[in-house]
């Protein structure tokens, strides 16, 4: 399309953007006259991976994005920025697509009258060869972003794939344990009727009834009042002529004096030794498989967490359920928040999804988190720490709330927080990158962030609008 005939570009027109100030008058004019321009309406698509890049092209209205075919990340190009070919560039064909997200004015020239623009209007050439040495360098710290969470995609996807078949077989298998046991029972307590006296026999399975939930733990009791039950236990055992190491089992399983004493007047002491022996062995053996089958699904839970927050198998647009993401996040973040952390969570419940990319919205949530955890964490370890999260609908989309109780962000580097490589952490604890990726992502989202903090309350507000990830609709 830019090789039918545009309309004309004024000097005038040229004169109203920063790009050309400082240059003169006769080079500016020489450039609006081998210019032309051309309006595109929103949405429309500028330009495609693979085709030829023959033009220095100058913003004049609008907004345009970019998004390489390799990269999940978009490139914002506003009103006043020069785009395409510019002095000295290799750039043969264009590597992503762009396209109008704004009514859009695009003057253009030739790629080949780049050398006399750099002799006619050198003022330009050295902006625009900054420009460009600015291009290249974004375009590779895109790349080695992309490259490492690529990375660490891979290998979370195959950690989770490698965890995700054994975490299962081990929730099946200790399922089918605990299944089998109690159909051991079940029959231990038939034998048992057939060889005790019946009287005993009905005892037995009233014993082994009362442990068989196994909900009776040590640590449901306070020390004290554990003391005194095994001390009442053991001299109870001693009376009757049982060995008194199954004080404490018996006092784990929940039993008491007074539940044993019936079976004790029925059955010699060395057949209810063995009896509450087996009532023991039952009891641990029932809490070991609960055990296994609790911590075989918190592995399996942990998985599909991982799964969840990178969002593994789905296309970097799609309609996103912040409150999973964060909720998943939040999962992630266990092992450090169950430490003396309170989490203080109010969510909406009804937010409407909003269209972005998943994985990118997880990594703002992800470094918000994790600041916070960092500022309560430097509070004295007496003080009560309170991380909170909040989200909320808003008349324009959607609002998102992450704070924390820690001792705040000192007011003379508040306005650096979003800097690249600024950071408040001690040295070797923190690269000042963290903040900055989430500005970058919350741009890319046509979102918000606004930060208030002082001492005791530090808060992050994010602003989701429910049509921000238009921009990666387009393929």
């Amino acid at each position: 399309m830019w090789n039918t005939p545009g309309e004309k570009v004024t000097t005038e027109e040229l004169l109203q953007q920063p790009l050309f100030d400082g240059e003169s008058l006769e080079a500016v004019a020489w450039i609006a006259s081998q210019m032309e321009a051309r309006n595109f309406p929103d949405g429309e698509v500028l330009v495609r991976q693979g085709d030829p890049a023959e033009h220095f092209l100058v913003l004049l209205k609008g907004e345009i994005h970019f998004r390489r075919a390799e990269m999940d990340e978009i490139l914002i190009a506003e009103e006043g920025e020069p785009l395409g070919v510019l002095p000295f560039s290799r750039l043969k064909t264009w590597r992503g697509i762009g396209w109008a997200v704004s009514p859009v004015r695009l003057a253009f020239m030739e790629a080949g009258k780049m050398r006399e623009l750099v002799y006619r209007a050198p003022v330009l050439a050295q902006k625009l060869v900054s420009q460009m040495t600015d291009r290249a360098r974004e375009f590779t710290r895109i790349e080695e972003s992309s490259n490492r969470l690529l990375a660490l995609g891979k290998l979370a996807a195959g950690l989770a794939h490698e965890l995700n078949n054994p975490a299962s077989a081990a929730v099946r298998s200790s399922s089918r344990l605990r299944e089998v046991l109690m159909e051991r029972r079940k029959h231990v307590l038939i034998l048992r009727s057939e060889v005790l006296p019946p009287g005993a026999g009905q005892i037995m399975n009233s014993l082994a009834d009362s442990i068989a939930g196994c909900s009776v733990t040590p640590g449901v009791m306070d020390a004290l009042e554990r003391s005194d039950l095994e001390n009442a236990m053991s001299d109870w055992l001693e009376e009757t002529g049982i060995a008194t190491d199954l004080a404490s089992p018996l006092v784990d399983a929940g039993l008491s004096p007074e539940q044993i004493r019936p079976l004790a007047a029925i059955i010699a002491p060395e057949w209810l030794t063995h009896s509450l022996r087996i009532l023991v062995a039952d009891h641990e053996i029932l809490c070991l498989t609960r055990e296994l089958e609790e911590a075989s699904v918190r592995i399996s839970d942990l998985v599909q967490a991982v799964k969840s927050y990178s969002y593994m198998d789905q296309s970097p647009t799609a309609e996103v359920d912040i409150e999973q993401g964060i909720d998943v996040t939040l999962r992630m973040f266990h092992h450090q928040l169950k430490y003396g952390i309170e989490v203080s969570r109010k969510f909406a419940g009804n937010l409407p999804k909003v269209t972005g990319n998943g994985s990118a919205l997880n990594q703002i949530w992800t470094n918000l988190i994790d600041n916070a955890i960092d500022a309560v964490n430097s509070l004295p370890k007496d003080q009560h720490k309170l991380l909170s999260v909040r989200t909320a609908v808003e008349p324009e989309g959607v609002l998102v709330e992450i704070g924390d109780n820690g001792p705040g962000i000192p007011p003379d580097v508040q306005n650096r927080m979003f800097e690249p490589f600024f950071t408040t952490k001690p040295v070797g604890e923190g690269t000042g990158l963290g903040l900055d990726i989430v500005q970058r992502i919350i741009r890319n989202h046509k979102a918000s962030i606004r930060m208030e903090s002082q001492p005791g309350r530090t808060i992050f507000q994010v602003r989701l609008p429910l049509e921000g990830g238009r921009r990666g609709t387009v393929i």
